[in-house]
């Protein structure tokens, strides 16, 4: 059955254009002039995708995708909204009211088509990729995974969850991303769970009485597929990281829940990390493209040696967080940290805020992307480890 997409706009010319250029490449068409048909029609026909213009007489389209978003019935109808208001505030009003993409006119076919499948695929992604209600053990144990980098605010949960999300698309295997941060992870936040309890109830039982299946019962579902462990996330529960035995437990069962397990380590190299390090199988340390970051990297992966985990156990991604020619190229972060490189992600800051901002990591917010390309890479080059 072909999706069905609701245009909504008060030009008549517009809604006949657009229209018939949607419906020539199959797709099922229903229109609105106006924003109270707008959300009588969303809510009635459930169509699978809306394209929203702004300027309406009666209801901005900034106010019908408010009320869209507020009501369980339409809460997750992806919306792009198509319109001539042309400034930075007008797209951020746009994508605050809950907007997934925002197009200004006048604009070739070809993006708005571009648009229209990337929201559709991503939407059938997050349907068709079901986790089970909870992680089942398996036979053979699985592979740990630890992420970290030489400092803070380089976007290691990030790439833990969007490369946690690819291996489960490539694999259809168990995934889990686990949390290691107590009072600074956002795993958990980013991904929309509100103060769940996650792994403060394992941390307050001994360590030598902790089972699979304690661990089992603390993972949540998330909609892409994976299984996720959040640690505590207020500052004061960073009076957890001293719970080392209970987190060296954790880290000993979680492969057997699961094929893929990827721990988001945090920075630097704390004892917790330290005390853990040799139950882990490889590991991706986060590189930033300066001169500092380089010179600190090298000096972890040096310390990660010393502390006895072999070097081809060791990958090096590099995440360029900013658009900016005041840093390192991709062979002047290899030499200064005398590693290869795994990867390069790219920078894509409006795509990483609006991923945060609807709780939709990068490559389900938009998985015709380069980042997404970049992920899918990665977690290729991983499997096939």
């Amino acid at each position: 059955m072909a999706e069905k997409i609701l245009i909504v706009d008060d030009d008549v010319e517009t809604l006949r254009l657009v229209g018939l250029m949607l419906e020539r490449q199959g797709y099922q068409i229903s229109a609105a002039d106006n924003g109270d048909r707008a959300i009588k029609k969303a809510q009635n026909e459930l169509p699978n995708l809306i394209l929203l213009d702004v300027m309406m007489p009666d209801m901005s389209g900034y106010e019908v995708a408010r009320q869209l978003r507020t009501s369980n019935r339409t809460a997750n109808i992806p919306i792009i909204m198509f319109t001539a208001k042309s400034q930075v505030d007008d797209k951020v009003e746009g994508l605050e009211a809950g907007a997934d993409a925002y197009l200004t006119k006048p604009t070739q076919p070809r993006e708005l088509l571009a648009q229209v499948k990337t929201l559709l695929a991503r939407t059938r992604v997050a349907k068709v990729i079901k986790p089970e209600a909870a992680p089942t053990m398996i036979p053979t144990r699985g592979r740990t995974i630890g992420i970290l980098s030489a400092k803070g605010g380089l976007g290691v949960s990030s790439l833990a969850t969007n490369l946690a999300i690819m291996i489960r698309q490539l694999t259809r295997e168990s995934v889990i991303v686990a949390d290691f941060k107590p009072g600074s992870g956002d795993i958990g936040l980013s991904l929309g769970f509100n103060n769940p309890n996650g792994v403060s109830k394992l941390l307050t039982k001994d360590a030598a009485t902790i089972t699979a299946g304690d661990i089992q019962r603390e993972v949540l579902p998330h909609q892409s597929g994976i299984h996720v462990l959040v640690s505590p996330q207020r500052p004061k529960d960073a009076i957890y990281n001293t719970r080392i035995a209970q987190f060296k437990s954790i880290a000993k069962l979680l492969p057997n829940l699961a094929r893929f397990v990827i721990l988001d380590l945090g920075s630097s190299l704390p004892q917790l990390t330290q005390a853990i390090i040799k139950d882990i199988d490889e590991f991706l340390v986060v590189v930033e493209p300066t001169p500092l970051g380089a010179q600190q990297t090298k000096a972890l992966i040096d310390d990660m040696i010393s502390l006895g985990v072999n070097k081809a156990r060791i990958r090096a991604a590099l995440v360029n967080r900013q658009r900016t020619s005041l840093q390192l190229n991709w062979n002047d972060v290899q030499e200064a940290i005398k590693h290869p490189l795994a990867t390069i992600i790219t920078p894509a800051p409006d795509l990483a805020y609006k991923a945060l901002e609807v709780n939709t990591p990068m490559v389900l917010q938009q998985p015709n992307s380069l980042t997404a390309e970049q992920y899918t890479k990665l977690a290729s080059t991983i499997i096939q480890r």
